[in-house]
């Protein structure tokens, strides 16, 4: 069905759409993974829908404003995400509860480091080397064994709870900063690896104090690795070297033991992340394992992956137990030394039982404790090469200042755009454009291109002659390498992305929607806090929707599955275009929008297009020159240039013209 020719005039649903409000980001957004594209022409907006907001959403609503407060929205292009001062700051903010749990770690500490001393006054009350009541020493114990868990808690909650909050803050602030990076840099990174930033990278971060908040571990470990040798030393100078050299042997073993499984702990994790990869592209691509009958191969490949993973794991277990055998022949060892030595000091009467009693309960604390610190160290080792990482991916390219600008100032409004654009032309002037990452091939070749205001411009061309690059540049998610963009004679360069963003839509031939519900898919279109559910409902009315929407399980609440996968083409691109009818912006760029659809489906989404196109400038991209035969101009790309110029009938008319030529290909028959 063509394009029918349109004619100035308000959109069919401008007087039930409010104007614009700010736009602002959602740090905690879990889209990053469907559409950097997407979000971007969206303005990145901090979409709350009424109708189906819960009580989470309005806690997460609250950490996010607050959050706002304690980061920058973005941070300057170029600059670690996380550094020490950074992770000092949020700290800070946690002084309150850290001094509790300081407190609680010493009080705890001082418990454990003062049983072994109580154990040996018992055996000393025993055999009658203390004049001391019995029940006095047990009262004793008995504080201790109840303080001692009691303290525990306390550090471990408020600890958690103090770290917990820094992690939450620097999550929010790393997908900050990732969601404002150049187009280029989701053009240089998978998604994967984006998102292992968010889940494996920070999560080294957490578990350095969630893995090591345990006694044996991290503060504890220390504390009681130096409270331990202090006391040796009080108890026994002659005596308290051999722990020292248990110590010493320990750390040495598992020193080596990290150092020499480094090798296999990484062919272990590279193990585990190809089964991983394969288990993630097997199920994004399930449809095409049925179509062409490959469960086969793909259990194959999942089952050597496993028997490489397996393989791995006993080597690892295996250095495991060997570490672990060393270990405790060296703790034998020093018990052994303790016995004799100690022995023969406790018969000569140079030391007290209760005082070999305590050596020995001290020898399994250091032991433990010195374990766990070693252990820590090596968890902290993983935690600051976490960072590096997440640093040395995210610093290597700069922030997207003109999004950054806009996103930085939330109270400004974006109407100033809109504005312009309901009454100026849009005009590329002597455009070239290359990629980023592939700078040396040139994409646009000095585009000049006008789109009146209100009108309807065609761009038709073979595959590869520039037309979607011409798209990316007008949605500003690159900017040319020379030439200019204008809107009513202004360089939209002055304009921030967000402002920008909000005065374009775009409708592609495959709209991705959000694994969340209809209505929520139609609402993002519109970055208010608020989306009112009659103006969704208005909106998926004039796009051909709500019929189908109002027949699904839970009508407007139904989810729609990953990528809208639960839904037919047609539907997809009539939410797509609910969507754009919402956001009311007054520039729209049609991608291919029918091309994918069988006849029913098209006439349905072609009619609310042509809603959508009214007294809106609009460009057309498509391969179907049927489709095309209304507009009011046709610019015919090739090689990224614009060769021809003009209305259908005057370019079918150019003989041995390109347009005649494609549609001659083409075999159409014209009314």
């Amino acid at each position: 069905m063509a394009y029918s020719s349109l004619a100035a005039g308000a959109p069919l649903l401008a007087a039930s759409l409010p104007r614009r409000s700010s736009s602002r980001i959602s740090p905690s957004s879990p889209w990053i993974s469907c559409a950097p594209r997407i979000l971007c022409s969206a303005a990145h907006s901090r979409s709350r829908i009424s109708c189906s907001i819960s009580r989470k959403d309005a806690v997460a609503a609250r950490f996010i404003r607050g959050s706002d407060e304690d980061l920058d929205v973005v941070p300057a292009g170029g600059q670690p995400v996380i550094t020490a001062n950074l992770v000092a700051g949020l700290l800070w903010k946690e002084r309150l509860r850290l001094f509790v749990s300081f407190v609680a770690l010493l009080g705890c500490s001082s418990c454990t480091l003062t049983m072994p001393i109580f154990s040996g006054a018992f055996f000393e009350t025993l055999i009658g080397r203390r004049s001391q009541p019995l029940w006095k020493v047990l009262r004793m114990l008995a504080l201790v064994y109840v303080l001692e868990p009691v303290l525990t808690v306390v550090f471990v909650t408020n600890m958690i709870a103090a770290w917990e909050n820094v992690m939450a803050k620097l999550r929010s602030q790393l997908f900050r900063r990732l969601l404002v990076q150049r187009i280029e840099f989701y053009d240089r990174h998978k998604v994967g690896e984006l998102t292992s930033l968010l889940s494996t990278d920070l999560g080294s971060i957490k578990d350095i104090i969630n893995e090591n908040i345990s006694r044996d571990r991290g503060f504890r470990a220390l504390s009681e690795t130096l409270g331990t040798l202090v006391i040796l030393f009080f108890l026994s100078r002659e005596l308290a070297p051999i722990l020292g050299l248990l110590m010493l042997s320990i750390s040495v073993s598992v020193a080596v033991y990290k150092r020499t499984t480094l090798p296999v702990f990484k062919a272990h994790g590279e193990a585990q992340s190809r089964i991983m990869n394969t288990g993630n592209e097997t199920f994004s691509a399930i449809r095409t394992v049925r179509s062409f009958g490959g469960e086969r191969r793909q259990m194959s490949l999942f089952e050597r992956q496993v028997l490489a993973y397996k393989e791995s794991g006993n080597r690892l277990g295996w250095l495991k137990s060997a570490n672990e055998s060393w270990t405790r022949i060296a703790i034998y060892i020093s018990l052994m030394t303790l016995y004799i030595l100690g022995g023969m000091k406790v018969q000569s009467g140079d030391l007290a039982v209760g005082k070999m009693v305590s050596f020995i309960g001290y020898t399994f604390t250091l032991t433990f404790a010195v374990q766990g610190l070693v252990n820590t160290l090596a968890d902290m080792r993983n935690m600051l090469a976490s960072v590096d990482h997440v640093n040395s991916v995210v610093s290597k390219s700069g922030a997207d200042d003109l999004l950054a600008r806009g996103l930085g100032d939330l109270k400004r409004p974006s109407e100033g755009v809109c504005k312009l654009a309901w009454s100026g032309d849009v005009v590329l002037e002597d455009v070239h454009f290359s990629y980023p990452m592939r700078p040396d091939v040139a994409v646009l070749r000095g585009i000049s291109l006008r789109l009146k205001q209100g009108t309807v411009t065609a761009l038709v061309g073979s595959s590869g002659a520039g037309k979607s690059t011409i798209v990316q540049l007008l949605a500003r998610f690159y900017e040319p390498s020379k030439g200019r963009i204008t809107l009513a004679q202004k360089d939209v360069r002055l304009f921030d992305k967000t402002e920008w963003a909000s005065a374009v839509s775009i409708v592609n031939q495959e709209p991705v929607l959000f694994a969340v519900s209809v209505a929520e898919n139609v609402a993002y279109g519109l970055p208010n806090d608020d989306v009112p559910e009659e103006q969704i409902v208005a909106a998926a009315k004039a796009a051909n929707a709500h019929e189908f929407i109002v027949k699904l399980p839970q009508g407007y609440e139904t989810l729609v599955g990953e990528r809208g996968s639960l839904l037919s083409g047609g539907q997809r691109q009539r939410i797509a275009i609910a969507r754009a009818l919402l956001k009311n912006s007054p520039l729209l760029i049609l991608d291919e929008a029918t091309s994918a659809l069988d006849s029913v489906s098209e006439k349905l989404v072609q009619d609310a297009l042509n809603r959508l196109m009214k007294g809106r400038t609009t460009l057309v991209i498509a391969h179907r020159l049927s489709t095309v035969q209304a507009a009011d101009q046709i610019a015919v790309c090739s090689n990224g240039s614009i060769v021809e110029l003009g209305k259908h009938a005057e370019l079918q008319a150019r003989s041995g013209g390109m347009y005649a030529n494609l549609v001659q290909s083409q075999r159409l028959i014209f009314e």
